[in-house]
């Protein structure tokens, strides 16, 4: 990904993006965003993996770590900030909502993928079809959501560690045939809930999110996103999710961290 902005060779500290003239990290303005109501993942909030990938944007980098400091707000300008060391921070009236940096993806091998009928078996058999929650109306999992992506995760029999999902790229996360790479960040994030927590119904939130994306992939093509666990610490999950093409080639690799609410009996009545 290319910088956003352009500087001259800087011959003094101060003359550094981000830098004051003590030569210490500053913030220096980008500009503005604004994420639309439609992409939200709880209801009043966009959708971690879609605010993410926007994030990710503007980070001039192959990785692209992106921490959620707090909900996302829809319809609402975001502040955007170098942070002088190669990342950007994403506030709202002065509060951090999150920061975006330069990352690194954990060094695993990814178990085999799943095909794609696989996938369509697994999203019949999320858990959570026709049941009211917290998250049941997410542009990217939301079962019922008619403009929604279908990136509906579910299980496959005889692989109860991953969780998989469908997507075949819709032109409304897309330009000139091309996926966004928002919506490529998207169909990761909800894939990437750690397994064990939808088999028991625990809500989580997404706290972090580490992306490569390969190649962007075009409107029709069928692709099958899959996740996997790489740990459990208490209310933290550990997680890493692929999205592959029809051949089994890697279009994008993620890491996310997630974490269950503390109190889950104040959500008990959204998950029935």
């Amino acid at each position: 990904m290319r910088s956003l902005l352009s500087y001259p060779t800087p011959t003094h500290a101060s003359d550094l993006p981000g830098i004051d003239p003590a030569g210490n990290p500053s913030h220096a303005p980008i500009g503005g965003l604004l994420i639309e109501s439609r992409l939200n993942g709880p209801r009043r909030s966009a959708n971690g993996g879609f605010a993410a990938g926007t994030f990710a944007r503007h980070v001039d980098a192959d990785v692209v770590t992106v921490v959620l400091r707090r909900p996302v707000p829809v319809n609402r300008t975001l502040a955007v900030e170098h942070d002088g060391r190669g990342g950007c921070v994403i506030s709202r009236r002065g509060r951090t909502v999150a920061l975006a940096r330069p990352g690194h993806l954990a060094d695993a091998e990814a178990p085999a993928s799943p095909s794609f009928d696989e996938a369509l078996e697994a999203r019949s058999r999320h858990p959570l079809t026709g049941v009211r929650h917290a998250l049941s109306d997410c542009v990217v999992c939301g079962p019922a959501r008619a403009d929604g992506m279908r990136v509906t995760p579910g299980f496959v029999p005889e692989r109860p560690e991953l969780l998989v999902a469908p997507w075949q790229v819709g032109s409304a996360e897309s330009t000139a045939g091309i996926a966004h790479l928002r919506a490529v960040w998207a169909a990761m994030d909800c894939t990437s809930f750690p397994a064990s927590a939808l088999r028991e119904r625990r809500l989580c939130l997404l706290g972090t999110m580490t992306a490569k994306v390969e190649r962007r992939p075009r409107v029709g093509e069928r692709l099958v996103v899959y996740s996997w666990t790489r740990g459990e610490y208490g209310r933290r999950y550990e997680t890493s999710v692929a999205l592959v093409d029809r051949a089994g080639d890697t279009v994008a690799r993620a890491d996310a961290t997630w974490v269950a609410l503390e109190h889950q009996r104040l959500h008990a009545l959204l998950m029935r």
